[in-house]
């Protein structure tokens, strides 16, 4: 059986995609994943075949079925709109929604998904109860391609200070000061961006901190695979460390969020500001100021005590 698999752009959108590319076709289908991206790890993901994209209307015609993960572009609404309309029966649309009194996206029952758990669990639990998968494993199938020493840098903790909307991202001062705290404690903390970010190389080097810049999927791959801890915002570098069993630690704006779209599928922690600080709906204090709630003293003391 043909079953495609249609990721939204984001890098952790992606790779908790393939999560259910994955164990489909541990079960027997043949699996194709749709995502801008991805291809440039095709070698790390090598029984998964990963495209760009495709016209809706050969998509809709030649797969058995569909999975779709929602975003709001005139590509997804045409694939949802024709494929719930002319092939009902074998068109799935996942939305991370738990309701319709949930989000802002258009809500469909395809999954159920539930919204005290990861996405990660939310999909092996689509795979269990609608799909009625026999055989389910919490992976997305990745496995390094080359000779590298997994976790082999001891003491290097990746610090990724960015995301897909800067509204998520907790301030640069702060992770700089965190940072610092490390190195000083024997850690060799790495600030990790894209080569688009350089606005932020400056004032990590004045710092006397370590920067390393990629501009491809592959070389990022490699560097986080041969890392030992990661701590950041609700980024895809956070879910690719996952996926490769780098422990994680993430920065969260909100506690609801956090549960969601927490890294999934290894070992990981993480930080949202105080649900006692107030918020009432005339004015959202805790949403408004939520990277002042943080400390650094407060992720210090995570980072410690649980050690990883």
């Amino acid at each position: 059986m043909k079953a495609a698999v249609i990721s939204c752009r984001g890098l952790g959108d992606g790779l908790v995609s393939l999560t259910l590319s994955h164990n489909l076709f541990i079960n027997g289908y043949e699996v194709t994943t749709y995502h801008p991206n991805l291809f440039e790890l095709q070698s790390w993901f090598k029984n998964l075949k990963i495209l760009k994209t495709d016209p809706v209307n050969n998509i809709l015609e030649d797969y058995d079925e569909i999975f779709i993960s929602y975003e709001n572009s005139f590509f997804f609404n045409e694939l949802v709109s024709k494929g719930k309309k002319k092939y009902k029966n074998k068109v799935y649309v996942l939305n991370p929604s738990s309701s319709k009194k949930n989000g802002t996206q258009p809500y469909y029952e395809d999954a159920f998904f539930k919204n005290n758990i990861s996405v990660v669990d939310n999909i092996l639990l689509f795979c269990k109860n609608v799909l009625k998968l026999q055989n389910i494993e919490k992976t997305n199938g990745i496995s390094c391609p080359y000779i590298l020493a997994h976790r082999g840098h001891k003491t290097r903790v990746i610090i990724h200070p960015t995301s897909a909307k800067e509204s998520k991202n907790w301030p640069i001062k702060k992770y700089v000061k965190l940072a610092l705290h490390l190195k000083a404690i024997g850690f060799t903390p790495v600030f990790v961006i894209a080569k688009n970010e350089q606005k932020l190389v400056s004032f990590v080097i004045e710092n006397g901190l370590e920067i390393e810049a990629f501009d491809n999927l592959n070389d990022l791959a490699k560097y986080i695979y041969e890392s030992q801890f990661m701590i950041g915002n609700d980024s895809g570098i956070g879910h690719m460390a996952s996926s490769l069993k780098i422990e994680t630690l993430s920065i969260f704006r909100n506690y609801r969020t956090a549960l969601l779209w927490r890294p999934g599928f290894y070992s990981s922690k993480i930080i949202y500001p105080s649900r006692f600080y107030p918020n009432p709906s005339f004015f959202r204090f805790r949403d408004k100021f939520w990277k002042y709630l943080i400390t650094t003293n407060r992720l210090l003391k995570l980072f410690s005590v649980n050690k990883f």
